[in-house]
Formats: C-alpha cells, structure tokens, sequence
C-alpha cells in the first residue's frame, strides 16, 4: 500500500472514530430536559386521551428518569414517566391515574426502585401505608418439611400539601428483596439461574387513610388509562383489602 493510501485511510479511520466518540458521548450524556409546554405537546400526541392541561412537576430520578406528574383538562391527576435514549427523552410510560405504582431504573437491582404517585387533593386520602409482603409458605420435598416465614413491612407516607410524591425503596426493602432474591438463587439454582423474578414471591401493597386513621376502599378517580413501555419496570402496586393485613395485638 503506498504512503498515499495508507495517510486517506488513517484519516477515514480517524473520522469514524470522531463521529463514533461523539455519538458516544451525545448518546449518554443526557441533554436538557423538555420544557413544560413540549412535555403537555409530546404527551397529548403520543396519548391523546391524558389531554394534559397542567404540568405538575419534573422529578429527577436520576440523570436518565424523571417523572412528570401532571393534571388533565377533565381534572383527572396522572402521571407519566420520561428515560434518555437514543440520544433523546422518550415518554416510557403515561396514565391517566394517579394511583401509587413503583419504578425500578435498573434492571435486576431493587435498591433503585421508586414509589410514585398523584392523588388529587379532593380525595379524602391524608394518608398511605406501603408495604412489602412475602407469604409464609410451608411444603413438603423429599419427605422433608419446609417452611419460610413470611414477611410484612410497613411505611408510612402522610400527604403534602402537594399532589405527587416520590419516595425511594426503603434500605430495608431492598436488603431483604437482595436476601432473599440471593437465598432462593442459591438454593435452586438450576430453576433461578435464568428466570428468577422476585416478584413472584414478594409484593408490594398500598393501603388508603382519611384524616382520622380510618381505612378508605379503592377511589375509582385514581385509576385510568395509558401504556407503558416494555422496557420499564414500572408497576402498579396491589391495593390491600384490610384483612390482608396481620396485626400485632
């Protein structure tokens, strides 16, 4: 190859390198966050029926998450949930309720999971309880009995004056998701090494409260309509019927 060829192709190859460092950094380096006004825009024409008139807020869940409460034209409360991507903020998930649903940013790891929500502050709700809950369960293998206790934990989030809020997973929660997700891994492994889903014995659960401590059935204005993307770990969290609840007397 002569010093002509060999100094073109050293410079295409320095190009492509240029332009595949700076997609590289475009693509990862997330870029300003959409103004109030084209958030209501991009969700209307992706979603139509969430005919958002009111932005509520934009939470940073990190630099690539951000939930974006908001209110419709109908008075309706909802969420929607925005992640860089391709060099760009996609609406991952939208929904026309408010009701509390919990998002995992990163796969496979439960300390990066969030508690959302929106409740209109016509409701009676002053109060929500979440909680974690793993059945006890008892089986016999072998001849041999086996019994796992089960698990109950509580949090408690008084309401704001806000609408929304945003809490992470409690250190707690996500210690014993990460036990017990290790504790069955290692136990079974043949069946857990590659279909392992911790949501299949653990859930999460939210209970509603007015202002003096009773318990509220389901409020129909919390619940609509919307999508999410494949991708997200955004969840609705089971509402709990008072019954399924132990107490310590």
């Amino acid at each position: 190859m002569s010093k002509r060829k060999r100094l073109v192709l050293i410079s295409v190859l320095a190009i492509l390198l240029v332009i595949s460092l700076l997609y590289w950094i475009t693509s990862n380096n997330p870029g300003s966050f959409p103004d109030k006004e084209e958030l209501i825009k991009e969700i209307n024409h992706i979603f139509p029926e969430a005919n958002v008139k009111e932005i509520k807020d934009t939470i940073e869940l990190d630099e690539k998450h951000v939930f974006v409460p908001f209110i419709s034209e109908e008075n309706k409360y909802g969420v929607s949930h925005w992640v860089w991507k391709r060099s760009d903020w996609d609406l991952a998930s939208v929904n026309t309720g408010g009701e509390p649903r919990s998002w995992r940013i990163e796969d496979g790891d439960s300390s990066t999971t969030y508690l959302v929500w929106n409740i209109a502050p016509q409701t009676p709700i002053e109060k929500l309880k979440f909680y974690l809950i793993k059945e006890r369960t008892f089986r016999i293998t072998e001849g041999v009995e086996y019994y796992d206790p089960g698990v109950q934990l509580e949090e408690i989030v008084e309401l704001s004056d806000t609408s929304y809020g945003v809490i992470p997973l409690p250190d707690k929660w996500s210690s014993i998701l990460a036990s017990y997700t290790k504790l069955e891994t290692a136990r079974q492994p043949d069946v857990f090494s590659n279909s392992f889903n911790i949501e299949n014995y653990m859930y999460f659960g939210w209970m509603a409260y007015d202002r003096s401590g009773k318990v509220l059935p389901p409020d129909h204005s919390l619940f609509g309509s919307g999508f999410t993307g494949g991708e997200e770990h955004i969840e609705h969290i089971r509402f709990l019927d008072e019954l399924e609840i132990e107490t310590v007397d």
